[in-house]
């Protein structure tokens, strides 16, 4: 989407000079098209995101209501925020909304009611958040399988008094204990802060492509479309349940095309532009593999760089980034001040903005990092996302800068 350029020295003089802002009420309700009651224990999970992760939650208890389920939270200040909610059920979500853009402005907002569809559970179903560290987790029989990083991690179920508790019986010992929408997770013997449930953007509607030979794949609720040949023809159908998978979800449609989604990483052979899932359809013995999915969910929430233009950072030096693909900004702290700047993700790859900021003075070394980041970034031409789930910001095939979330 298009930018208008920010005249850098008149918004961090506005930045400066601005007194701090008062926080402000989001209202709305949560609802979803299917005829029929909630499940036993389910509750309702909004969160508030801004450029750098999350600024406002709330969860609902239904107590005996039915949708629509009305919800409130505070936002922190004046800016632009995504909107997001789920109703969850066993520790697993049922259905979830698309992101809405919460405006700018000093007033409180009502967003009204908002239509969540069915989540599709995608082999890893839930990704929940144990203070800085992001887990994915999902149930394959009587196993639970953890995905840290690019790690994977397989739990056998134990017998527990309460909730549901895996481990891996090694010393020291790995477990993960679901109770509910939270969780506590031990990883080798060190306990990580309570786990809570994070939301992830629905899956469908999916497109997939691939290349060599050129093949589409447009996937809803509902159904299929495939064109196996650039649209000289056509299959299509009722999507049926899926099959979960060690890696995602198989779907085995009745009219021949078997459809395979993983939850990975997968990069275009043509632009190189990378997707979060791996796709592949075979049709009458014939295996057709390519990517899938939204490139912006990749890059959406909160990064810390390790390194900036080809050098490390030292300890205590914080460069953070934060995409939110809603509102088509990127802001964070630049070593020193406080940053924003607008972005564009096509299909020829990632531009960022001249970024603008607060003036801040800081120490030399602090300075110069900062200096070097800022003025890397409208050089930023695409991205990529590694197996251990680092960013790398490219400018042509030169990396510039490399964060973890």
């Amino acid at each position: 989407m298009p930018h208008r350029p920010f005249p850098a020295l008149l918004v961090a003089a506005a930045l400066a000079a601005a007194p701090a802002a008062e926080a402000r009420d989001i209202a709305g309700a949560m609802t979803y098209r299917e005829r029929m009651a909630l499940p036993d224990g389910a509750t309702l999970r909004v969160e508030l995101r801004g450029p750098e992760g999350i600024a406002a939650e709330v969860t609902v208890e239904p107590e005996g209501r039915q949708v629509p389920l009305p919800f409130l939270l505070s936002a922190p200040d004046t800016g632009a925020y995504t909107l997001m909610g789920a109703i969850f059920a066993g520790g697993v979500p049922q259905w979830v909304s698309a992101p809405v853009t919460v405006p700018e402005g000093e007033a409180a907002v009502d967003v009204g009611t908002l239509e969540m569809t069915r989540h599709v559970a995608m082999g890893f179903v839930s990704r929940m958040r144990c203070g800085a560290t992001v887990i994915e987790v999902g149930f394959v029989g009587d196993t639970a399988r953890l995905r840290i990083g690019a790690e994977t991690l397989v739990l056998p179920q134990t017998v527990s008094g309460s909730g549901a508790r895996f481990s891996d019986g090694a010393d020291p010992e790995t477990v993960f204990w679901s109770k509910g929408d939270r969780a506590t997770v031990t990883l080798r013997g060190t306990d990580l802060p309570d786990c809570v449930m994070a939301i992830d953007p629905p899956v469908l509607p999916m497109t997939a492509r691939g290349n060599e030979p050129f093949w589409s794949l447009d996937l809803t609720v509902g159904g299929f479309v495939f064109s196996p040949d650039m649209g000289a023809t056509r299959i299509e159908g009722a999507l049926p349940q899926g099959e979960t998978t060690a890696e995602g979800l198989r779907f085995t449609t009745a009219e021949g095309p078997v459809i395979d989604i993983a939850r990975r990483v997968c990069s275009d052979t043509m632009t190189g532009m990378p997707y979060p899932f791996a796709v592949g359809v075979t049709d009458k013995g014939i295996l057709f593999t390519g990517c899938g999915g939204r490139p912006a969910d990749l890059l959406e929430g909160g990064w810390t760089a390790t390194e900036v233009g080809g050098a490390p950072l030292a300890a205590g030096v914080e460069v953070t980034l934060g995409f939110d693909p809603v509102t088509g900004r990127v802001a964070g702290k630049s070593a020193c001040n406080r940053w924003f700047a607008g972005y564009a993700l096509t299909g020829e790859g990632l531009s960022i903005q001249q970024a603008a900021g607060t003036m801040m003075a800081c120490p030399d070394d602090l300075m110069a990092v900062e200096r070097r980041f800022l003025d890397l970034l409208p050089t930023v031409s695409r991205f990529s996302v590694t197996e251990a789930g680092e960013l790398v910001l490219f400018a042509g095939d030169m990396p510039v800068l490399i964060a973890r979330r």
